[in-house]
């Protein structure tokens, strides 16, 4: 399984402190069948806290550490980028980054409302030749209301990362009603852990999460979600 979405990165934002969780976090997601992480740290957390360099440097410095410790698991380093007016302009000026060696981009839209600039703001990284991918609508409570404002989206050709938590509710009921339904209207691609700690529900384990999709859209759509889809996706075979 690859997964496009998880805070592994140590010391960065609200995932782990130390590079030993981080290693912790690698470990549970390869015993859960996962090859390839994308580390996602918050993007204002890079920007306003530490550096793009330094991220970098972290990444690094963890692909060495589980070479070093025989952990078949690859880690790429992206970023969860808050959607902002100036996000095309933030990436043009390095500061917002694409999944590394791809052209598609982990947007975030804020929880609590769907800001009004959203469609034009992607449509605008769209015409930069990359491809948006909206993390977590599930959990922003207009589309949770309005299904067919992720519909528009994806329509222009945005991507959609449900997580595997909202699935199997953990992150509430609100959510998980809401994953679902996405999923039976065909508004969702792919299922990424959101993964904050080693263990619990923030684990960045995908298992669970796709046994719970299967039992909505059938074992071979859930599997497409960790699988085909997000392999094309990082071989930048998505446009």
């Amino acid at each position: 399984m690859l997964d496009l979405h998880c805070h592994i990165l140590p010391g960065v934002d609200d995932g782990p402190p130390t590079m030993e969780q981080a290693i912790e976090m690698a470990v549970a997601a390869f015993r859960d069948g996962t090859c390839t992480i994308v580390a996602a740290p918050h993007s204002r957390d890079v920007n306003e806290r530490s550096s793009i360099a330094c991220v970098r440097t972290l990444a690094e410095r963890l692909n060495e550490e589980l070479r070093a410790r025989s952990i078949p698991l690859d880690v790429l380093l992206g970023m969860e980028n808050h959607l902002a007016l100036d996000t095309p302009e933030q990436v043009d000026a390095g500061t917002c980054l694409p999944i590394e060696g791809t052209r598609c981009i982990l947007i975030e839209l804020p929880f609590e409302f769907y800001p009004y600039h959203t469609r034009d703001t992607l449509r605008s990284l769209r015409n930069r030749g990359l491809t948006p991918v909206v993390v977590h609508p599930e959990r922003n409570l207009a589309i949770q209301r309005e299904p067919q404002l992720l519909a528009s989206l994806v329509q222009d050709g945005v991507v959609s990362q449900i997580t595997a938590g909202s699935l199997t509710g953990d992150m509430g009921l609100d959510a998980q009603h809401s994953a679902e339904k996405l999923l039976r209207l065909g508004l969702a691609h792919v299922i990424a852990s959101d993964g904050h700690a080693p263990s619990g529900t923030r684990a960045p384990q995908l298992s669970r999460g796709v046994a719970a999709a299967a039992a909505v859209v059938g074992d071979e759509a859930a599997r497409r979600m960790v699988d085909s889809t997000p392999r094309a996706m990082l071989e930048s075979r998505v446009k």
